[in-house]
């Protein structure tokens, strides 16, 4: 397993979140998955979630989330640049700098079950790109 990253630094994240309840989901969610807390992470999907790191793998159901959250390394910081919504497609993106002074380009696409504001994220694709070290 892993090391646990719970001191998360996140550098920027967007202050625009408070008229679209649906951004500051996907903010919470995106905080939550790179401070690696998988059980707020699961309450953010829906069981059979399907979940594409497209170059890579696809997960299928909460059960494969969950595996594969405890394989990822620690993230030490966080730069949320854009968060989008649009009924129940929503986007993401930003970049990540690791521990060990790589860094991450990320955009995550994800889709609501629905559009209530209980609704779960049912998809995901994650696009993630190498952008060397920061160090």
């Amino acid at each position: 397993m892993a090391e646990s990253s719970t001191t998360l630094e996140v550098i920027d994240i967007p202050e625009h979140c408070g008229n679209a309840p649906r951004k500051a989901i996907i903010r919470d969610f995106l905080v939550a998955l790179y401070q690696r807390d998988t059980q707020q992470v699961l309450e953010h999907l829906r069981d059979d979630v399907e979940w594409h790191v497209v170059g890579t793998e696809t997960l299928q159901g909460s059960d494969a989330v969950q595996t594969w959250l405890d394989q990822q390394s620690g993230v030490k910081s966080l730069s949320l640049t854009t968060v989008i919504t649009h009924g129940t497609d929503c986007g993401a993106d930003g970049t990540l700098e690791f521990r060990d002074g790589t860094a991450l380009g990320f955009n995550h696409v994800l889709i609501f079950a629905g559009h209530s504001k209980t609704a779960k994220i049912k998809t995901i694709r994650s696009y993630l790109v190498p952008l060397g070290s920061m160090t």
